[in-house]
Parts: C-alpha cells; structure tokens; sequence
C-alpha cells in the first residue's frame, strides 16, 4: 500500500454527483420532449374532430324551407364545445354558415424537467372544417 501525497478523496463523488445531474437533464429532455410531441399530435387532433363535429350542425329550418344548405353558427359552436370539453381540452370555436374553425390549448406536466422549475409544458392545435356540398346543391 503506498501512502497518498496528496489528498484526493471526494473527487469521484463530485463528478458522479455531476454526471447524475446531467443524466437527468438528458432524459428530461428526451422525456418530457416526447411527451410534449405527444400532447402537440393529440391537440391537433382534438381541434380537428371538434371542427368536424361542429360541420355537423346542419341548420335543418333552412333545409325544409328550400333554402341553401349552411350550417347553424350556434348550434355548430356547441357541437364544438361540447367535444373539447368531453377530450378535458379547452380552446376557442369560431363558427359562420359555411365553416368551423377550432384553436385548441393543452397542457402537460412534465416529469424530469419539474427539477430546474419547468413545471407544464403547452401545446396548441388549430383546424377548420368546411360544410361539404354536392355539385349541384344550393
């Protein structure tokens, strides 16, 4: 056994307490920017199958009176509303005669990054639906 000229105790624990902490911030990285892909596609998502159910709402008094085929702006906005709350999403619904447009806001907690004080991360999804009519249609 030789005697140590210097004292080197500790040094090994520093840069593994180091390199922990950078291993951390790595997999938080690739975690949570998982997760934040993830909840950008399911935005996405969201907002355009909430637009297609505000299509939906066809303004059935203008069809039976012979009218043009449009939709019913308020009936299309709850429509809309109605799926974003059911999905625990919350946006904005913008309806007219001929179109739904959607803009949808998520959050996500994160997992790894919560540890240098990135709590949530957000993500927005936009989409609009057109009422679709037949060639020849009014």
């Amino acid at each position: 056994m030789t005697p140590c000229t210097r004292d080197d105790r500790g040094q090994l624990t520093l840069f593994f307490a180091i390199g922990v902490v950078g291993l951390l911030l790595v997999a938080g990285l690739v975690l949570d920017g998982g997760a934040q892909i993830r909840a950008a596609q399911r935005a996405q998502a969201v907002a355009e199958e909430a637009a297609r159910a505000g299509a939906q709402a066809v303004d059935v008094d203008a069809l039976m009176r012979g009218r043009a085929t449009r939709l019913n702006p308020h009936q299309a906005r709850m429509a809309a509303h109605t799926y974003l709350n059911t999905s625990g999403a919350t946006g904005t619904v913008t309806a007219g005669v001929e179109t739904v447009s959607v803009e949808v806001t998520l959050s996500e907690p994160t997992l790894f990054l919560s540890l240098i004080g990135i709590t949530e991360l957000s993500a927005s999804g936009s989409a609009t639906a057109r009422l679709a009519l037949e060639e020849g249609t009014p």
